[in-house]
């Protein structure tokens, strides 16, 4: 038999037994990575864990450590504008993730942040609020 035919053969064995991925992981927890990217997350489901909520309460601190005429150091406030970007990615993750409809408020204040970070701008930390205020309101909702 021809080499070729004995490799084609190989790999339509191969393909044909290949396990398929299950749609539940271990234990029937659902298995978010097989789901559709625009697949609607809930909360409850085992192994959902949003991103965003973990790096706010950072970000506060570092509000707190930067508002510090001491410690408003270079080395903080690069530290906040990396973490402040972080921070952004990673609501609009979650927001995504829950399917969470932006009116636009939410992706232009997380624009307007970022670009006042890269500008070296005054003061950021009113607006950094209210973008965790408007992720907050928006996870709520999804919520309900």
């Amino acid at each position: 038999m021809d080499r070729s035919v004995c490799w084609l053969l190989l790999l339509l064995i191969l393909v044909a037994c290949r396990e398929t991925r299950s749609e539940s992981g271990p234990g029937g927890a659902p298995d978010v990575a097989a789901r559709a990217a625009g697949a609607e997350l809930e909360g409850n489901e085992p192994g959902v864990e949003f991103e965003a909520p973990r790096l706010i309460p950072a970000i506060r601190a570092q509000i707190i450590e930067i508002e510090d005429p001491e410690g408003a150091t270079e080395g903080n406030l690069a530290a906040f504008k990396r973490g402040v970007g972080t921070l952004v990615i990673a609501m609009r993750a979650d927001l995504n993730r829950v399917g969470a409809t932006d009116t636009g408020e939410f992706h232009a204040s997380g624009d307007s942040v970022l670009r006042k970070l890269g500008d070296g701008a005054g003061d950021v930390v009113g607006p950094v609020e209210r973008l965790i205020e408007t992720y907050e309101e928006g996870m709520r909702k999804a919520a309900d």
